[in-house]
């Protein structure tokens, strides 16, 4: 029996171990739990995944490491906080290895993630991670259309890590809708977010938040809060010790100050961004600079200082094997040579650059180079080029306005598609909770009639409520949509008619069969360009130029009569389509634009702008020729060219083409492509009328 005992005690010792052992090994293995403003995370793997963002594009193969790390450990007991931060990181890490179903597999299992939980932090971050794949996929209607989904969930979110990434990224994506004010108030909550942390990123954040402001706020002309905000950039960077980013915030600093016409403190920010660059060995950057100071230097036409920077920014661009630059800066090197009077190398340097960067399918800069080139081509007095030079840009901006008009359509009609998606999903599921609901009470019918017939007066009053919510949505939706339709085809700078307007009015006239004979009553087309606009740009700046286009369109509105049509068809060119008139009236009524433009100087910040336009005009149909054959594209081709004769002829001038002396199959090939030749054959008349000389003042 003491045996016995003995035995017992000894088991019950070694039970004791054993339990006590595992109860030692279950609370080592709980994970290092801590609050972040209430969110429970686990903060060693939140460190580790700190450390991988630190490590992002430095040696190869060493943030992998860490991500997959703080993976293989993740469980079920790890805060739930922490895990949607490593799956987001890991959906992101797919997608940039080229496995792009994969992480959108990803993607899907934090979405259930997040649905199965409560925290608001949780469900913005799993949401912003999808809106910012689908940006980066090529899917901008769908992740715009996304944004309420990360707003919703945002607005009670508490870790400011979180505040931070999701303000930050619906920024971006307003930006790239040019809804800049609503992209500056994310940017100023994801500031707010970044205030409140006080870690080794939360400087590096700072610094580029207020960049991001910066910029914004030059995108809005807000010069004033845009030199405030990078003076604070530049001031936090010298006081944190985070100087790499120096030379960029400088550039921008000179950038604004030109904005604001202060061009000596410009100057003075371009030295410092250059001294900057050169400390730090930014040599992709120091080429950039120094072809800013030809710009400056050029502007002044300051034209040895300007060569001398332009010189050594090529040897430079040249030396990192930046192509790009290297062409901008031959470019501007020849338009020098142009002003110096060496034309025939310096234009041939010019267009040198120019069929690089079509070459390169660089549309964008090419259009810009080409107005440049055609300046150049005056200066020379080689009118013909320089008339062939402004053609080839205005091709290319149609060009350009076409294919914009096409991606934001496609992204219009994504963001429907999607929208449409689901509200039939949401109808669908309506519909399924119904039936379910026919179901259980049918089950139950032979028990409670009494509840049957309640429950089936309240189901009609539910499906009457709803019918009524449903049709005050469609009301509101028809609503937006018209207000959205009529946005459309309004310029916003002006509020005119833009070329989309014109457009559906003329595919509705074709439709409707409408043909006018050119004799009493037939309508009319006046095109007329802004002379030297450019230059007002120059010298005033791009407000000054926004000014001058909005007084010019109240100028030409109190021309237009109730009948017609006035289109702001591009940059600084206008169109009138002008109904029932007769030669003699378009005749008049282009004269009176002339006057009307150029009557009196526009006042801007105290100084007098004073400006000129060109005309090209023409009657529709021309020359009896019916529409089908020359429709009324054909006919404004031949306005357009009668406009350019006029800006090679001296600008302030209205030019018409009045009659066709030869069959329409003769001429057809030369009015479509040189009316010049038309001219010198007497094929047709143009009609020449003279602006006012006193307004004949450089700007």
């Amino acid at each position: 029996m003491k045996n016995n005992n003995k035995k017992w005690v000894n088991y019950c010792l070694a039970a004791s171990a054993f339990f006590l052992l595992v109860s030692f090994w279950s609370v080592s293995a709980q994970p290092s739990t801590e609050n972040i403003n209430g969110v429970a995370v686990d903060m060693a793997m939140e460190e580790q995944l700190d450390d991988y963002l630190s490590t992002l594009g430095a040696e190869e193969g060493e943030s992998k490491a860490i991500l997959f790390d703080v993976l293989e450990k993740v469980s079920s007991q790890t805060p739930v906080a922490t895990r949607a931060r490593a799956k987001a990181y890991e959906a992101f890490w797919y997608y940039y290895e080229g496995e792009t179903e994969l992480a959108f597999e990803k993607i899907d299992e934090l979405l259930a993630l997040a649905k199965n939980s409560e925290l608001a932090d949780v469900k913005a971050e799993a949401r912003a991670t999808q809106v910012e794949l689908l940006q980066a996929d090529g899917k901008q209607g769908e992740a715009f259309l996304l944004i309420s989904d990360v707003e919703i969930p945002l607005a009670n979110a508490r870790m400011p890590r979180v505040r931070y990434y999701a303000h930050n990224l619906i920024s971006r994506i307003y930006a790239d809708w040019n809804r800049y004010d609503d992209a500056l108030r994310h940017l100023l909550l994801a500031q707010k977010a970044v205030n409140e942390t006080n870690n080794e990123r939360t400087q590096i954040r700072k610094q580029y938040l207020d960049y991001s402001i910066a910029t914004i706020q030059s995108e809005l002309k807000n010069w004033d809060g845009a030199l405030k905000t990078i003076n604070e950039a530049i001031s936090n960077a010298k006081g944190n010790g985070l100087e790499y980013d120096l030379p960029d915030f400088y550039l921008h600093k000179s950038y604004v100050e030109a904005g604001m016409g202060d061009r000596d403190a410009s100057l003075v920010s371009l030295r410092k961004a250059y001294d900057a660059a050169m400390k730090d060995d930014r040599k992709y950057l120091i080429p950039v600079i120094l072809n800013n100071f030809g710009d400056h230097y050029m502007y002044e036409e300051n034209w040895e200082d300007a060569r001398s920077h332009l010189q050594e920014a090529l040897e430079l661009a040249e030396e990192v094997e930046d192509i790009w630059m290297a062409q901008t800066i031959h470019f501007n090197l020849g338009f020098i040579k142009v002003r110096e009077g060496d034309a025939e190398s310096g234009l041939e340097e010019m267009r040198t650059a120019v069929d690089f960067y079509r070459e390169e399918d660089i549309k964008t800069e090419v259009e810009g180079l080409l107005g440049e080139l055609a300046e150049a081509y005056q200066f020379a007095g080689q009118y013909q080029n320089q008339a062939e030079a402004l053609k080839q840009q205005l091709e290319l901006i149609q060009d350009l306005y076409r294919k914009d008009q096409q991606q934001n359509l496609a992204n219009l009609q994504q963001l429907y598609e999607s929208k449409d998606k689901e509200q039939q999903i949401e109808l669908l599921e309506r519909q399924n909770e119904l039936k379910q609901q026919l179901l259980e009470i049918n089950e139950q019918r032979n028990l409670i009639w009494l509840l049957l017939g309640i429950v089936a007066v309240f189901a009609a009053l539910f499906v009457f409520l709803m019918y009524r919510k449903a049709r005050r949505a469609n009301l509101r939706l028809k609503e937006a949509n018209n207000l959205l339709a009529d946005q459309s085809r309004r310029d916003p700078l002006t509020g005119l008619w833009n070329r989309r307007a014109l457009q559906e009015e003329m595919e509705a006239r074709k439709q409707h069969g409408e043909r006018r004979e050119a004799a009493a009553h037939s309508d009319g087309l006046i095109l007329l360009d802004i002379d030297f606009f450019k230059r007002i740009n120059d010298k005033y700046g791009h407000a000054a130029g926004d000014k001058v286009l909005i007084e010019i369109s109240r100028r030409l509105q109190n021309e237009c009569r109730a009948s017609d049509k006035l289109i702001r068809w591009g940059g600084e060119e206008f169109l009138f389509l002008v109904r029932n008139v007769s030669g003699s009236d378009l005749e008049e009524m282009s004269e009176r634009i002339l006057k009307a433009i150029a009557k009196e100087p526009i006042a801007y910040e105290g100084q007098e702008i004073f400006v000129t336009t060109t005309i090209g005009f023409i009657r529709l149909p021309f020359a009896d020729i019916p529409e089908h054959e020359m429709d009324w594209e054909k006919v404004l081709q031949v306005a357009d060219m009668a406009l350019y004769t006029g800006k090679a002829h001296g600008r302030n001038r209205a030019c018409g083409v009045t009659d066709l002396y030869v069959e329409y199959g003769t001429a057809r090939s030369v009015l479509e492509s040189d009316l010049s030749e038309a001219l010198n054959k007497n094929w047709i008349s143009m009609v020449t009328i003279e602006g006012p000389q006193s307004a004949r003042k450089s700007v």
